[in-house]
């Protein structure tokens, strides 16, 4: 596939070691995905638009620029020590702006027109500390799945900007959360490998206005844009408020831990390749 890597790359004045350690693989890979020798997967592309400040759409030779979709990207400045980012997305079907600062107090401003939602990201931005703003528009008159799916790819998108190359973090984290009769564990490894394992079951079709089969897109942009290995498993449960509610508080304890920086290693990248990201 021809493609517009290194002509972005160049242009933001980024050699392929620079770029390489923001997206947290190896000069080869990079050399690699330029000269089209592997294949420009989903979520490389989603990696390398974060590393170059653009829109994954960008990354491909002669795709004209539609205003209908963009991404900008805004890193942390100033304090190099601040793990903050700002995502703006738009589609044709959605609006969405994000911030974070994973080394927050739990502050949040959700409003994305659906209330239950807004509830979730409530949760966990206060259970994690990680300070969250989203404001959201989107065609809610034909159903909730766009911005719902699109929320958790800007989050996470987000967060992996926030994160930087991942240095001195904690990487896993887990929880269990109880919540009156419902029993949830979230595990998690930040490794820049996303995957997701949902093992929740729902008995009602909706909560409030929204869908439940929904909240397993939004687990799965989440972990897709923010680079998350991420299990969610309801061990029991019957009221299916207090089983999503433990999911998104679950998710909330387990970042949390995972994002933390370990004092005794806190210049140091969790793996043993010096990178997260790839094969294992």
């Amino acid at each position: 596939m021809t493609n517009r890597i290194q002509h972005l790359r160049k242009q933001s004045g980024l050699s392929q070691q620079d770029l390489a350690e923001r997206v947290g693989t190896t000069n080869q890979q990079i050399s690699y995905l330029e000269s089209g020798s592997r294949k420009l997967t989903q979520e490389w592309m989603l990696r390398l638009a974060t590393g170059l400040g653009c829109g994954p759409a960008d990354l491909i030779a002669n795709a004209p620029f539609s205003p209908a979709y963009s991404n900008r990207i805004t890193a942390p400045t100033g304090d190099s020590n601040m793990r903050t980012a700002t995502i703006d997305r738009r589609t044709k079907e959605t609006a969405i702006h994000v911030a974070v600062n994973l080394d927050g107090t739990g502050e949040y401003s959700v409003s994305t027109g659906i209330g239950f939602l807004d509830h979730m990201l409530e949760q966990l931005s206060r259970h994690s500390l990680i300070d969250l703003e989203v404001a959201a528009k989107g065609d809610l008159h034909i159903d909730f799945h766009h911005t719902t799916e699109d929320t958790g790819i800007a989050i996470g998108e987000a967060v992996a900007v926030a994160l930087g190359d991942r240095a001195g973090i904690t990487r896993y984290g887990a929880a269990q959360i109880p919540m009156d009769e419902t029993l949830t564990r979230v595990t998690l490894d930040v490794s820049n490998r996303p995957y997701l394992i949902w093992k929740v079951d729902f008995t009602r079709p909706k909560l409030g206005e929204m869908d439940t089969e929904l909240f397993r897109e939004w687990f799965q942009a989440f972990a897709q844009a923010a680079g998350i290995t991420l299990h969610v498993e309801n061990i029991y449960g019957e009221n299916n408020h207090h089983i999503v509610e433990s999911c998104y508080k679950g998710l909330a304890r387990a970042l949390r831990q995972a994002v933390d920086i370990d004092p005794r290693k806190s210049d140091t990248v969790p793996s043993t390749k010096g990178v997260l990201g790839g094969s294992l």
